[in-house]
């Protein structure tokens, strides 16, 4: 790989600034620019650039759009109209991805601006409740799962370009049809984000407010399971709406699953409350094979 490539980020919070502190120990001698869609100065971007972790803040999108590798890090419904924003811009060569955790929008949109061939998606199945450059660390990405999403326009030499790069970052790159993508991603990130702010919402309406028992006697066992409910409101209502059908599919199975199981403790079904746990149980000690 070029050592001496240029790489643009749009949308710098949590995984835009931990790719670009693993781009920069990875190429020291490479220019990393982000764009700054203020009219002030972006504290993020001002602190990436005095960390060393970027090299140039650009203030218009013609700037941004001028670079070999794109990387669209905003939220996934912003994602789609700055990739609107720079079709024009960008040039023959170079590559555009994304970071977002729903595909077939994005990939939608590249395919109708007419450059399907120059748009690459993926996303790394990383992250953490906290939010923000601040909270970036590249050593994240390590042993994470990259998918890599390619469209009937991408060429083998794009998608072993980003395999290699992921690989260097000691991620591990998979290549998945982003249809595909967006229906495992509704069931095991989009989904269990619903049920976990559900959850806290129904303890939140029972707690009072008086003595707050609810909040008082959370233990590790709730705590564990919502932990997820401390992300980005706007990330997630994003994600629902540009993932609206697999995510519906998703909360249809789950609730169909909830009436079950009060079904059988509504009858005193035993033997169905147990294969309801121990299904459960049997699958998940499977992810510790994985």
């Amino acid at each position: 790989m070029n050592k001496n490539l240029t790489f643009s980020f749009i949308g710098f919070g949590l995984i835009g600034g931990t790719i670009a502190k693993a781009l920069r120990k990875l190429y020291p001698d490479s220019k990393i620019m982000a764009y700054n869609y203020r009219n002030t100065p972006h504290p993020s971007l001002e602190k990436a650039k005095q960390d060393g972790n970027l090299s140039h803040i650009s203030t218009t999108l013609s700037e941004a759009a001028d670079a070999d590798v794109i990387l669209l890090c905003a939220p996934v419904i912003k994602n789609v109209a700055y990739l609107e924003q720079i079709a024009p811009l960008i040039r023959k060569d170079t590559l555009v991805t994304d970071v977002g955790s729903v595909k077939g929008n994005i990939v939608k949109k590249a395919i109708e601006l007419n450059i399907g061939g120059n748009f690459l998606g993926a996303h790394p199945m990383a992250g953490r409740e906290k939010v923000g450059y601040e909270n970036s660390d590249d050593k994240m990405l390590e042993n994470a799962t990259f998918i890599i999403t390619p469209n009937e326009y991408n060429t083998e030499e794009q998608v072993e370009f980003l395999k290699d790069l992921f690989i260097k970052m000691k991620a591990k790159p998979l290549i998945m049809d982003p249809t595909v993508h967006d229906s495992v991603t509704a069931g095991i990130s989009h989904g269990p984000h619903i049920v976990s702010a559900s959850l806290v919402n129904t303890i939140s309406n029972r707690d009072n407010p008086e003595d707050g028992l609810y909040l008082k006697l959370a233990a590790g066992g709730f705590k564990d399971i919502t932990r997820i409910s401390s992300s980005s409101p706007e990330m997630w209502r994003d994600i629902c709406l540009a993932n609206k059908t697999e995510t519906l599919n998703f909360i249809d199975e789950f609730t169909e699953i909830l009436a079950q199981v009060k079904a059988s403790i509504e009858s005193e079904d035993g033997d169905k409350i147990y294969e309801f746990f121990d299904t459960a149980r049997q699958y998940r000690e499977g992810f510790n094979n994985v």
